[in-house]
């Protein structure tokens, strides 16, 4: 038994009219307190002999070991907690304040970590190891005497669950409470950034296009072979860049809601790859997709194309060390359409993985950090569902699960 007297952070209910209801349920009444106080002064001096088998037969189980991490300290201020409840068992008054202090032990297990099938193995090893010693000392009317001990241990364990059960829900109710809390803070942040990205994407957009114009002007008015083409090339080439910079923040910024149509997939992907296998950055990378039998989903069919380059452009940076392969697939399973992008890059730490779906977060020298983002964006306007899995020098694999009503194939 943990120590029930320190302060716990849940405020339940006072649990005697729980007590009280029990204990009209299992029949437990004045004839079973009079057993129960003829049998303290029996057993009393046995008390010492059932702790110890008590937590021999419970330590054989080596979860029940490991609640106990404070070594012989914490087991011998627990062997006097456990002859404190026996005491109280055989000689308390079953009152109101007898049923909170009983309550109060299963709060206690939920703030220690205790699983909470323990609580049945410990109250009927205590059973058993009570009722050896009460059999030895051939107390008058033993089976009425073990009949009151047996129904006032059920009522300590029923009193323990539901405490139990109800300091757990509040602890889940609370973290609930503080991920919601959280969600909103991260909406309202991402809203504000939302809203200077678009404003320093519009700022950025017009005099970039007019720099554009104004060099490639420049180039057009060159020779051939002019010694400073190759710097012409090179800030055309940084312009690019930053024109997608500003592209991807005001995707990011102001997502149009998606149309739905019906989607194929299919379709989709096998144009993306062969628009991308021309590319810079696929040199190096084998991209394999392999068309697959699935339905057509309700989706923008704009929108998906520009997650699937998302995926693959991430993916392909991710090779670009060493080269690799980004194996692409569907399939079908229980009315989910999933789609995977699997690479075999150099893969993310956990604390990367963690991040990586956070707007303007990168670990590359070039890149705007929005690439993820503006995927999960997407995503979550499709109704579907995003997950990452990655380990370092191993890869990393993204699926995408679209769980909305499919649309069947056409006959």
């Amino acid at each position: 038994m943990h120590d029930a007297c320190q302060p716990s952070t849940y405020n339940a209910p006072m649990p005697w009219a729980f007590f009280e209801n029990m204990k009209k349920h299992i029949g437990f009444g004045d004839e079973d307190v009079a057993n129960l106080r003829a049998l303290e002064p029996v057993i009393r001096n046995q008390f010492g002999l059932v702790i110890d088998r008590f937590y021999e037969r419970l330590f054989r189980d080596a979860g029940a070991r490991a609640v106990f991490t404070g070594g012989q300290d914490q087991m011998d201020h627990q062997r006097v907690l456990l002859t404190t409840w026996l005491n109280d068992l055989f000689t308390a008054v079953y009152d109101r304040q007898y049923a909170e202090r009983r309550a109060a032990i299963g709060r206690t297990h939920v703030r220690v970590g205790m699983p909470q099938h323990y609580m049945f193995s410990a109250m009927e090893i205590l059973d058993q190891e009570l009722e050896k010693v009460i059999r030895n000392v051939h107390p008058p009317k033993v089976e009425e005497k073990l009949s009151a001990v047996h129904k006032l241990l059920m009522l300590e364990l029923a009193l323990m669950l539901e405490s139990f059960k109800e300091s757990y829900t509040s602890q889940v109710r609370q973290e609930e409470r503080n991920y919601a809390d959280e969600r909103v803070t991260r909406s309202e942040h991402l809203a504000e950034v939302g809203q200077l990205a678009a404003s320093l994407a519009h700022e950025i957009k017009n005099p970039l296009a007019g720099i554009s114009g104004a060099i490639q002007v420049i180039r057009d008015g060159m020779r051939a072979d002019h010694p400073h083409r190759p710097i012409i090339r090179e800030i055309i080439g940084q312009i690019n860049r930053l024109d997608a910079a500003v592209k991807d923040l005001l995707i990011y910024a102001k997502p149009k809601p998606p149309t739905l149509q019906p989607c194929d997939l299919n379709t989709v992907i096998t144009r993306v790859v062969r628009l991308l296998r021309g590319t810079a950055a696929f040199r190096r990378v084998e991209v394999r997709f392999d068309p697959a039998s699935v339905p057509l989903v309700p989706a923008d069919e704009n929108q998906i194309e520009q997650l699937v380059i998302n995926l693959l452009v991430n993916a392909a940076h991710a090779c670009e060390a060493n080269g690799g392969t980004i194996d692409v697939s569907l399939a079908e399973e229980d009315g989910v359409v999933r789609l995977t992008v699997a690479d075999t890059g150099e893969g993310m730490d956990e604390k990367t993985r963690q991040r990586a779906f956070e707007p303007f977060f990168t670990t590359k020298a070039r890149g705007t950090g929005l690439g993820l983002s503006i995927c999960r964006k997407i995503v979550d306007a499709h109704a579907a569902e995003i997950t990452l899995a990655s380990q370092k020098g191993a890869g990393t694999k993204v699926t995408i699960d679209f769980r909305r009503v499919l649309i069947p194939e056409p006959t």
